[in-house]
């Protein structure tokens, strides 16, 4: 029969085994000698052999347990760790994150990431980029713990958090707009404009823009992302309406000549940190999602509209 292991019983053995006697051992820990004596003779007997033995010169250890002490400084190192462990689990500081991001994300991601993991250096961490449907479709099937994506429709099995970022309108070199301190829809009038493709949500928005404005688009470019609009933008092929993360990313380039300005009417560029519905989210998750907020936050509110004028 395996005999009953109390970790209490544990320390108190330990403390005895290095202090060399019971009432030594009884004011380190804190306790009556009975109390500690009465531990020792309890763990004796659910180990079934004498550990200590009494004389008239104080306590003896026996063989048996200085060999059981090495077994025992072993046992509660690992409780230790375990603690430790489960401390960290709790403060959702360690563990695996499997985060999925857009690709108009992509250049802002790694940052977020790895100022979170070295917060958090025991984290290991998996970030892939995809279109944001199929970022939706791993979130809600478990395969990814968190994604970031253009903000979604309601769906049952997702948990959506939204984010609104303001665009700006990107002026190619030597624009005549550019001494303007704000672009409307009807500045964009005629000329050639470069956009996200008719599905994308900012082109959208500008064809409503124009047609509640009586104005016409002339769509000249069209391009999958942010990052490549502002670099057509430089090249000096049109204007576009480009979100404020790539603003940022580009504006930082050596060879950037593109002029920003804030749009009007406002056109918003809609983000959301997405979360399973049905399926178990760690506390390392809800971790990492508080992180992401408050960078979302922090955007949003030093994104002005002077912070990209030249």
């Amino acid at each position: 029969m395996i005999p009953k292991i109390n970790a209490k019983q544990l320390y108190i053995f330990q403390e005895v085994m290095s202090s060399g006697s019971i009432s030594k051992a009884a004011r380190r820990l804190g306790l009556t000698q009975p109390a500690v004596s009465s531990a020792i003779a309890n763990l004796e007997s659910d180990m079934g052999f004498m550990l200590f033995k009494r004389n008239h010169y104080g306590t003896e250890m026996t063989i048996e347990a200085k060999t059981f002490s090495e077994g025992v400084e072993r046992a509660l190192k690992a409780l230790s760790n375990l603690e430790e462990l489960a401390e960290n689990l709790k403060n959702g500081r360690v563990g695996k994150l499997q985060i999925g991001c857009m690709p108009g994300l992509a250049t802002l991601a790694p940052r977020i990431v790895a100022g979170f993991m070295r917060n958090n250096p025991d984290v290991k961490l998996s970030l892939q980029t995809f279109p944001s449907r199929k970022v939706e479709e791993w979130v809600a099937g478990g395969h990814f713990d968190l994604g970031i994506v253009e903000k979604p429709q309601a769906k049952n099995e997702l948990e959506i958090f939204p984010y609104s970022f303001r665009m700006f309108c990107a002026l190619p070199p030597g624009s005549p707009l550019a001494d303007k301190k704000e672009i409307t829809i009807e500045d964009l009038e005629g000329r050639p404009i470069i956009t996200l493709g008719d599905a994308h949500q900012s082109t959208m928005q500008l064809r409503s823009l124009a047609y509640k404005h009586n104005c016409s688009l002339n769509v000249v470019a069209e391009t999958q992302l942010f990052p490549s609009a502002m670099a057509l933008v430089n090249e000096g092929v049109g204007y576009a309406l480009i979100d404020p993360v790539t603003a940022m990313e580009y504006g930082k380039r050596n060879d950037n000549t593109v002029v920003l300005r804030p749009f009007t009417p406002q056109v918003e560029f809609e983000v959301a940190i997405i979360l399973p519905k049905f399926h178990l989210v760690s506390r390392l998750c809800h971790q990492f999602q508080t992180a992401l907020k408050e960078e979302f936050d922090q955007m949003a509110t030093s994104f002005s509209t002077e912070r990209f004028e030249r």
